[in-house]
């Protein structure tokens, strides 16, 4: 039986948005799965279905859906478009819902990132801090067969989000996207009233640091708390585990610069007491995962110079890379 794994509510709202963009038809969601073509029907006649706020759904359906999406040469901006539209109270699922009450970006933010498997554990975010900006970098995991349509549905969602949140427009600096501009810059430079950069290799929002402290119109602690307990009670793949999936793809992605707990922190956007917390309450250490990825490394560049070596594994010098070599049982070769 296929993995349940992503938030029910948005795959029926992405599917539901389709079909009222004349982007896909019922037989097509019906195709995907008739329970699916269900939701969507009792979603278009306004009959409630928050229960799905803590259901999980295939991935495989909401990558289709965004297949389908990629296959329709008249739908190019698609994702654009749908982005803009994502703060309608229906596409709400418990993430979203979490979040809105927090007290800050900055809170909200650590919120997200540290729960992304309650809405689809394939999104990638990392966060950098550098000259008083926060770069906010999206994509989603490797093997992931998303389209481009997906991507930028997700920085224009997020961007909207945002706003939506906090009551007014983050100063945002500017946006950037790692593919070529779009036949359809104008809708995108309408919806994205920010500096746009293509062709950059990343998908990335960055903002001031400051507008981190901004509060949210909507905060509410005491909901916050209802909704915590509530996630806590859920059971599903991948739920508990988001940090410590974040640091092991961070460590994988560049071992030399997350090498330290700060960075880690910094890049997570959370303190090293929650970083440390959060993966204690997952079982695990950041020495640990450290430890674990470093031997991955060596196990592949062994035959590599001893200071390549430190480089690659991050190691302050020689002294350090040998112990771990010892502490492996790696003879001396």
């Amino acid at each position: 039986m296929e993995e349940r794994n992503v938030c029910a509510i948005e795959v029926v709202y992405l599917a539901r948005e389709l079909k009222r963009h004349s982007v896909v038809d019922f037989a097509q969601v019906e195709a995907i799965d008739r329970q699916l073509a269900a939701r969507v029907i009792e979603l278009e006649e306004g009959r409630d279905i928050s229960e799905l706020m803590e259901e999980r759904y295939p991935e495989s359906w909401m990558i289709t859906l965004w297949q389908l999406v990629d296959a329709n040469p008249l739908a190019v901006d698609i994702g654009a478009r749908m982005g803009a539209a994502i703060v309608l109270p229906e596409a709400q699922g418990l993430l979203i819902s979490l979040v809105q009450h927090c007290e800050n970006l900055e809170e909200a933010l650590e919120t997200y990132l540290a729960n992304t498997d309650l809405g689809n554990p394939s999104e990638s975010w990392q966060v950098t801090r550098t000259n008083n900006y926060v770069q906010l970098t999206f994509r989603f995991v490797s093997g992931k067969p998303y389209p481009r349509c997906a991507v930028v549905y997700k920085i224009v969602s997020l961007c909207h989000w945002t706003e939506h949140l906090l009551g007014q427009r983050i100063p945002a600096c500017w946006a950037e996207f790692g593919f070529p501009k779009p036949r359809y810059v104008d809708l995108l430079q309408l919806l994205l009233p920010y500096e746009l950069r293509f062709d950059s290799g990343r998908n990335a929002f960055v903002f001031p640091e400051e507008a981190l402290s901004l509060p949210l119109r909507q905060r509410n602690r005491h909901l916050k708390g209802i909704l915590e307990q509530r996630i806590s009670k859920l059971d599903f793949v991948g739920k508990g585990q988001s940090v410590e999936k974040r640091v092991r793809q961070l460590l994988r992605e560049n071992l030399a610069a997350y090498n330290s707990i700060d960075s880690l922190a910094q890049t997570l956007c959370m303190s090293r007491a929650t970083l440390y917390r959060k993966l204690k309450e997952a079982k695990t250490s950041f020495s640990r995962l450290l430890d674990e990825e470093r031997r991955r490394l060596f196990a592949r560049h062994r035959h590599q110079s001893v200071s390549q070596l430190c480089d690659l594994l991050g190691f302050r010098d020689a002294s350090a890379y040998y112990k771990a070599r010892k502490r492996w049982n790696v003879k001396p070769g």
